[in-house]
């Protein structure tokens, strides 16, 4: 018996060690990413104000570092925010430079962050400004502290000066200007993947007691999916401001309520350009649907009525199919919620369901559309009569984002739908009436991030899958070597 317990206590200590050699490599690897720099920025190309702007990042420790999920980006706005794709590695002493083709970080007073997957900040630079469309480029100082200097671009290659205030000798040895060299067999060149745009944004705008979503494409198309009601235009209005686009591709109107539908009007009639509107057919005889309909027709906008297997075509990486309404609405009053243009979303492995004020009704006739998502936007404003448990375990969402205003006379979200969300496994719920605006970003992978301007709340999913399986393994082999050695045994 004591040889047995002792071959247990070896396997015991021996899994432990293979769990702590891990973590210890893990946080040598933590340690080495803390100290990535952002090295060089190109924030507007030479005589263009609106093409490719890159971020050089540097590495100046001794081990490469995983960046897989870290993101860049700017003050500028929530879609100046590049997410680099999983596999990506900058090696030790070596650059990675994060860029796309299109404007990405302005050309005045901009700052610019680095975070780590978690989103916790790794570094930060700025205000910059480059007005003049040349071809200089900010770069880190020689001290490798805070000081820039705005001189003629060496993107790939050693700054003016050193970026580390002790240059580390290279193999090769350093280069003229002091700054360590790469050696002979490192990337220097970031990969076409993540040089060209690959985010996919969805913006949650906060408008209230209402509904309000922007998609923007990663080939830049946007889609403007409800505006809430009519004073909602200015908050609507502002996000698009923000984020740089003076066109919709497509509007949906999901169905003809006010708080849906109202600030689109203001929208329609501003100097925003809308090249489509597409709404569920389902008529009404409020004011607020008579002006939507006159915003239109002034504007001559084509305007198309949804039905269950249409496609948005406006981006090849990008399906968007309408799963609802059916062929047929439904009729009453009191069908208008259920006849809601319902939209599933899907790029790459990264899919959502905006579902407008869809109630029990239709969500049972969608619940064998393969409606498995990662985000669900939750129906009616996480009203009782929405989100049920059948169409939950369909959709099985990640995350639910609810659209809510705060301390609405609705009583919304009501606790019956939270705890069926809960219960159908979403592991985060945001809600725009205590989280305010919520961005996601996504690049096609498993992973993306969701940040909430109100909160500050950040999250990246997956989180820490692999870490908490590790701490698992080790404290069930030291838990099984404490027993054991106590003799606590059955």
């Amino acid at each position: 018996m004591l040889k047995k317990l002792g071959s247990q206590s070896g396997c015991a200590i021996l899994i432990a060690l293979v769990v702590l050699s891990v973590f210890t490599f893990s946080s040598d690897n933590v340690l080495a990413s803390e100290r990535i720099l952002i090295n060089e920025l190109e924030s507007n190309p030479n005589g263009d104000d609106s093409g490719a702007e890159e971020v050089e990042l540097y590495n100046p420790s001794d081990v490469p570092v995983d960046l897989s999920g870290w993101s860049v980006g700017s003050t500028a706005g929530r879609t100046a925010t590049e997410v680099i794709d999983n596999g990506a590695a900058i090696p030790a002493h070596g650059y990675l430079i994060i860029g796309r083709s299109s404007q990405w970080l302005d050309n005045s007073d901009e700052a610019v962050e680095l975070r780590g997957a978690s989103g916790a900040l790794i570094d930060s630079a700025g205000p910059f400004s480059d007005e003049d469309n040349d071809d200089s480029t900010w770069q880190r100082s020689p001290d490798g502290g805070e000081r820039w200097i705005f001189a003629t671009g060496t993107m790939e290659d050693a700054n003016v000066g050193s970026i580390v205030s002790e240059p580390e000798p290279a193999p090769s040895g350093p280069t003229e200007s002091g700054e360590p060299a790469l050696p002979a067999d490192s990337m220097v060149e970031v990969t076409p993947e993540i040089l060209s745009s690959q985010n996919l944004t969805i913006v949650f705008i906060d408008v209230g007691q209402g509904d309000s979503i922007l998609l923007l494409l990663p080939n830049t198309k946007s889609v403007l999916i409800d505006g809430g009601e009519r004073q909602s235009s200015e908050q609507v209005l502002a996000t698009l401001m923000e984020h740089n686009i003076s066109r919709i591709d497509v509007m949906v109107a999901t169905h003809p309520h006010a708080d849906h539908i109202g600030g689109l009007i203001d929208v329609i009639s501003s100097n925003v350009s809308v090249g489509e509107v597409m709404d569920s057919g389902q008529l009404h005889t409020t004011q607020t649907f008579e002006d939507l309909l006159d915003a239109i027709d002034a504007r001559q906008i084509p305007l198309t009525s949804g039905k269950e297997g249409d496609l948005i075509e406006l981006d090849p990486s990008v399906q968007l199919k309408v799963l609802n309404p059916g062929d047929t609405l439904y009729v009453g009053e009191d069908e208008i919620n259920n006849n809601s243009v319902v939209i599933k979303l899907t790029y790459g492995n990264f899919s959502a369901l905006f579902t407008g004020d869809m109630e029990e009704h239709n969500e049972q006739r969608i619940t064998n559309k393969q409606i498995d998502v990662d985000v669900l936007k939750a129906g009616h404003h996480g009203s009782r009569f929405s989100s049920t448990d059948t169409f939950l375990q369909a959709v099985s969402p990640e995350v639910a984002v609810i659209s809510a205003g705060e301390n609405n006379t609705y009583g919304h979200p009501h606790q019956e739908a939270l705890e069926r969300i809960e219960s159908a496994g979403a592991e985060h719920i945001f809600r725009t009436d205590l989280n305010g605006t919520i961005t996601l970003v996504a690049n096609g992978t498993d992973r993306y991030s969701i940040i909430a301007e109100k909160t500050g709340r950040t999250v990246v999913v997956p989180e820490f899958e692999v870490t908490l399986l590790a701490m698992s393994v080790a404290l069930v082999a030291i838990i099984g070597y404490a027993r054991v050695g106590s003799g606590w045994k059955r």
